[in-house]
């Protein structure tokens, strides 16, 4: 893997910015915990300066030389300095020979800079009441020392930071830079044309993931849409050319019959009409499909009770099903939940279900119309006990045009359940399709679809 990509990926850049963010609040705090050591040191160095010329300034003048040699001698660590020097200035004692410049008698501790003394050493001019000046000086070497080790502790731990850095933010992209290049491969694959092909979705369902599932759903709409480009030309074909040959039957043996009656001759215009009100039907049907699959998914949606909709399917359907003999059976539960819809859709995709339930049920059989309340959401079934669907025809019916083969003698488009599928699909609800033993069961999923893939 070459250097530039591995510095394009993101988790190396995150995991280089949160490695500086770390070491910056590292600075900081070592700064801080030497601030305030250094300050607390400080203020012990001037307690013992002022405590010691206290000290020695109390006692008789004379002996003053004495008692600062014996202070000299008794610093054993060779880190404070002592001298006694005379009103004008002029050296008497001390293992210090001159006053720092510009020295104020004010035993006032203050940081000294003077030659021979190490930086931020602290010292005080103290005036005696016989005129004489005491001068005190101690070196910073815990200081000094501190920040010594402040400072190497900051560079080992610079060093360790960039190091463990770099190795953690290698380790964290590399993962994501081969699931990149398996997106990346199976996308160009899918840009040649081949079609099937999905990006991979591993365990994880990270923000990766969410994206590869986003996209497979695309693809899938996209190879749906596609296959049904190609075939509807195929099925128009074969679903419009029984209707229209009998319609050109129909009107060549009406311009054929050198006298027909007027019986005959209505027999074949009302026969025409027919076969021509069934090729309206069915071009309505794919016309009603482009403008659900065109519609503003959201215009029209609102909170919706699903039991008022299903209501008013029974009423509708209910009068037709005496008539055929069928009877319709209603289960509705009382605390289904409402759903965000379009209620004309979700009426005319549920009638649509019934309205074929009613036509593939034998008289003296039974169509049920459920509304249960799961855990996830409501759910719409219609269940009938007519001749179903093969497992292998299940996806091949929401198509359009498509025909069960066991429904091919019975009337109809092929269309109505396509209208169905479309109206879930804007609703991002899921069509479902099962055996009922006997008859069909179709369940409409009131609920969208996650993300996963």
């Amino acid at each position: 893997m070459r250097p530039r990509e591995l510095w394009r990926a993101s988790p190396f850049r995150l995991t280089l910015l949160n490695g500086a963010v770390f070491a910056v609040a590292l600075v900081a705090l070592l700064g801080m915990i030497y601030w305030r050591t250094a300050g607390y040191i400080t203020r012990q160095l001037d307690a013992i300066i002022v405590s010691e010329s206290t000290m020695l300034a109390n006692g008789p003048a004379d002996t003053l030389p004495e008692r600062v040699r014996a202070a000299v001698a008794a610093d054993g660590r060779a880190i404070a300095y002592y001298g006694l020097f005379s009103a004008d200035g002029v050296w008497i004692t001390g293992n210090v020979r001159r006053l720092p410049a510009n020295a104020e008698a004010d035993n006032r501790p203050r940081t000294l800079n003077e030659p021979g003394l190490q930086p931020g050493a602290r010292g005080l001019v103290r005036r005696l009441p016989w005129g004489e000046q005491l001068f005190i000086v101690h070196d910073a070497k815990v200081l000094t020392g501190l920040r010594d080790i402040i400072v190497n502790a900051l560079m080992v731990s610079g060093a360790l930071i960039l190091l463990l850095g770099l190795s953690a933010a290698a380790l964290l992209s590399l993962p994501a830079l081969r699931r990149v290049e398996q997106l990346r491969v199976a996308s160009r694959a899918a840009l040649a044309g081949r079609l099937g092909v999905r990006l991979p979705v591993s365990h994880r369902r990270d923000e990766i993931d969410m994206l590869a599932s986003l996209a497979n759903g695309m693809m899938d709409e996209t190879e749906r849409l596609l296959w049904e480009v190609k075939s509807v030309g195929d099925n128009v074909a074969h679903d419009l050319r029984t209707p229209l040959n009998r319609l050109r039957a129909a009107l060549y043996r009406a311009t054929q019959d050198a006298s027909p009656d007027e019986a005959g001759r209505r027999e074949m215009i009302e026969r025409a009409l027919e076969e021509t009100d069934e090729l309206l039907v069915r071009f309505r049907a794919l016309t009603r499909i482009g403008e659900i699959e065109r519609r503003d998914r959201q215009a029209c949606f609102e909170a919706v009770r699903l039991q008022d909709v299903l209501e008013q399917v029974f009423e509708l359907h209910d009068p037709a099903a005496e008539e055929l003999g069928v009877a319709i059976e209603t289960r509705f539960a009382p605390e289904a939940p409402a759903v965000f819809a379009d209620p004309a859709l979700l009426f005319e995709a549920v009638s649509n279900l019934v309205d074929n339930a009613l036509k593939f049920t034998p008289r003296g059989g039974r169509v049920t119309l459920r509304l249960l309340a799961l855990d996830e959401g409501p759910r719409i079934e219609v269940v009938d006990n007519g001749p179903g669907v093969p497992e292998g025809e299940r996806e091949a019916v929401l198509n359009r045009f498509y025909r069960s083969q066991r429904t091919l003698e019975q009337p109809g488009s092929g269309l109505g359940l396509s209208i169905v599928a479309a109206v879930a699909r804007m609703h991002h609800f899921t069509l479902s399709l099962e055996d009922a033993q006997p008859g069909l069961r179709i369940a409409i999923d009131c609920w969208p679809r996650g993300l996963e893939a």
